[in-house]
């Protein structure tokens, strides 16, 4: 892990702090070029609160970076934990019994 990739998962969590709901499964983050990308994955409880709430982290985490930077967010909703695939960061991961 590099420095700026272990700098962006700080980031994520300081982001995610108090923003978690019930519904989300995981978030995953990656540097790609001049793009922070975030992928949140939901179950199938998500509300578009729930989204909104995670675009407040993902304001919040963009600026932590220069202005050069952009964001990429993706809210993906899956029925099986089966069909996530995440970036190459993993933030942050829900457990399931």
């Amino acid at each position: 892990m590099t420095q700026e990739e272990a700098g962006l998962m700080l980031a994520a969590q300081r982001a995610l702090l108090a923003r978690v709901p019930q519904s989300l499964i995981a978030v995953s983050v990656e540097l790609d070029f001049d793009a922070v990308r975030v992928r949140y994955i939901f179950d199938d409880s998500a509300t578009e609160n729930d989204k909104s709430l995670l675009s407040e982290a993902g304001t919040e985490l963009i600026g932590e970076f220069s202005e050069s930077y952009r964001i990429e967010e993706e809210f993906l909703v899956v029925s099986e934990r089966s069909d996530m695939e995440h970036f190459s960061s993993l933030v942050f991961l829900r457990h399931e019994p």
